[in-house]
């Protein structure tokens, strides 16, 4: 037969309403045996989220142990007052009572909730002091608190010093990597994680498919996709939405489409993720496709969708639609500096400058981003000096970035401002104290090259701390084969093949270039790789929005409807330009008939 107290321990678990609770505990001071019942009854007014009457009960006593204390710090910790379970615990240690591993574990994560990191640290100390340094959960604890507050390097070394390390904390490291930018070793904790055993959750393998994502590494995103399906993991929107994520930021569109397709359920961020995709990977009528489609199945696009179509919309000039989401946005969103930005940049790719600039003057508070993207602007338009004023501008208000003079100088390349370049790129380091970066070299040799100045384009190569990329040798060769630069120019090709491009493009100038020089064997030899290698040049097309119709060209296209008019305009033009005396460079008419 149970006893008097094990009896009134089973009534008070069993209680399930608030009314019921009040009778059992007017029982128990009845009986007399409210001293060891206490903690059990504020845990059971916690437990049906009646935290006042807990807390009532709680202040009332005059002797609390630790069990009591826990008691109260878990019922707060439960409905997430996370600043209540800190201040328990704060009065917990001025009273003078000894907390155990639940009472640092649950005032931690109370900490990591808050990202309070300077409070988390002081009880993350006094855990020390008291011998908990080795306890698993409030090990555990600890580390999820720095890693949600950014410092993952002291998660680490907590987590290396742990003497058992559960799936728990292995997903705490994980996320925290990624959530710092270091998806590598995200990924490199997987690996260890799978040689100890321990079998990733849904937690992990999300983080781990964000991380292939943003290292744009299709190889591994393909490897956790199937170990997905193999185990028969469950694929919630979340994950699926990740997915697709991660194969269009890869540039795995089919795939990403595909499983688009696939998915039973999608939310707007599955929406955003392929439009996204489509729109970054340079498929811009795409995007906007899906954009409608979304719309025809019951959608309202967000801030995420519209910034993708207005990037889609810059790159075939469609402003008319352009025109349309921003009033969209205007309407129905947030106009703030991310969207006004992203509108600027749209505006200015559509030949609209003057749009441009006038929503630039009308946003009354701007960022550092928005000046950048109208700096941008004048640059893209052949506006340098424009942009140069509208950047002193700026400095009298806000410190430039990296991101500011890489436009700066951009601007200053195509309109070839070769004495403010250099100026303002020896004033980046001097006065501004930004170290050049590869953008920053690229545009100085590419504004130096198309000058004519190719000997100190390549004399500035040598400066850098880092081996030039390929777009700086190419910018480069550009700049030979434009002006003769003959010597220099063949260093240039050599290094680029050198680099392996696997863009036609880059095969083609450097053929050409051969060409100029009228070596014959060294074109043919180019062809013989292009050939080998199976590159093939993926055809490029002009585009134009009339009416709100899209319409695109390629070469030797004549499917459109109004194609011989087109060619009709174009032959008169060719008349005009002839009676100008315009003579069109002819050198590549040479080379194609000598290469025959």
């Amino acid at each position: 037969m149970w006893s008097r107290p094990k009896l009134l321990r089973s009534l008070i678990l069993s209680c399930k309403d608030k009314e019921s609770l009040a009778k059992i505990h007017a029982l128990v001071i009845l009986t007399g045996l409210h001293r060891n019942s206490n903690a059990l009854l504020i845990k059971a007014y916690a437990r049906i989220a009646d935290t006042l009457s807990a807390r009532h009960m709680f202040d009332k006593m005059p002797q609390r142990g630790v069990d009591v204390w826990n008691a109260m710090i878990i019922a707060y910790s439960r409905e997430q007052n996370h600043d209540e379970v800190v201040s328990l615990h704060r009065q917990m240690i001025v009273e003078g009572v000894k907390p155990d591993s639940s009472s640092f574990t649950i005032a931690l994560k109370a900490c990591a909730s808050l990202l309070d990191l300077r409070t988390g640290e002081e009880i993350w100390f006094r855990a020390i002091e008291f011998g908990y340094e080795y306890d698993a959960f409030v090990g555990s604890s600890v580390l999820n608190l720095y890693a949600k507050c950014g410092r993952i390097d002291e998660a680490a070394s907590v987590f290396y010093k742990m003497p058992r390390r559960d799936l728990v904390c292995w997903t705490s490291m994980v996320t925290g990597y990624i959530r710092s930018g270091r998806s590598l070793e995200a990924v490199d904790t997987y690996r260890r994680m799978q040689k100890e055993g321990v079998e990733a959750d849904g937690v992990v393998m999300l983080g781990l498919v964000q991380a292939c994502a943003s290292l744009e590494d299709s190889k591994l995103g393909f490897s956790i996709h199937g170990y997905l399906i193999r185990r028969d993991h469950p694929m919630d929107v979340v994950l699926q939405t990740s997915l697709v994520d991660m194969y269009a930021k890869t540039g795995k569109l089919e795939f990403a489409c595909r499983l688009f397709r696939k998915m039973v359920y999608k939310n707007v961020v599955s929406w955003d993720a392929l439009i996204s995709g489509y729109a970054q990977n340079g498929f811009p009528v795409n995007a906007l496709e899906m954009l409608v489609e979304m719309q025809s199945c019951g959608f309202e696009p967000d801030l995420m969708s519209l910034m993708s179509a207005l990037l889609a919309c810059s790159q075939v000039g469609f402003l008319k639609l352009g025109k349309s989401i921003h009033g969209y946005v205007a309407r129905r969103l947030d106009f703030d500096q991310v969207s006004g930005t992203a509108v600027i940049d749209m505006y200015s790719k559509c030949g609209c400058l003057s749009y441009a600039r006038a929503l630039f003057d009308r946003t009354k508070t701007k960022d550092l981003i928005i000046w950048n993207a109208m700096i941008a602007s004048y640059g893209i338009h052949g506006q340098g000096k424009e942009a140069l004023s509208l950047f002193l501008k700026m400095t009298e208000s806000l410190k430039p970035d990296h991101a500011t003079f890489a436009s700066l100088l951009s601007a200053c390349s195509h309109s070839g401002l070769v004495k403010e370049g250099r100026y303002w790129f020896h004033l980046m380091q001097s006065e501004f104290k930004i170290l050049p970066g590869e953008k920053h070299y690229l545009c100085m040799v590419d504004l130096l090259a198309r000058a004519g100045q190719v000997e100190e384009a390549y004399q500035l190569m040598g400066s850098m701390s880092t081996e030039p990329g390929l777009p700086i040798w190419v910018a480069l060769l550009a700049g030979c084969y434009n002006h003769g630069k003959l010597l220099i120019g063949e260093i240039a090709a050599k290094k680029i093949i050198e680099l392996n491009p696997n863009d036609l493009g880059v095969y083609a100038l450097i053929s050409n270039f051969c060409a100029k020089e009228r070596k014959w064997n060294e074109v043919a030899g180019l062809k013989v790789i292009m050939k080998q290698t199976g590159i093939k040049k993926i055809p490029g097309y002009s585009a134009v929005e009339v009416n709100g119709n899209f319409h695109s060209f390629l070469m030797e296209d004549n499917n459109h409807h109004q194609y011989k008019a087109i060619v009709q305009f174009l032959e008169k033009l060719d008349h005009e330009m002839r009676i100008m005396e315009y003579l069109p460079d002819i050198e590549l008419l040479w080379y194609d008939l000598e290469a025959t």
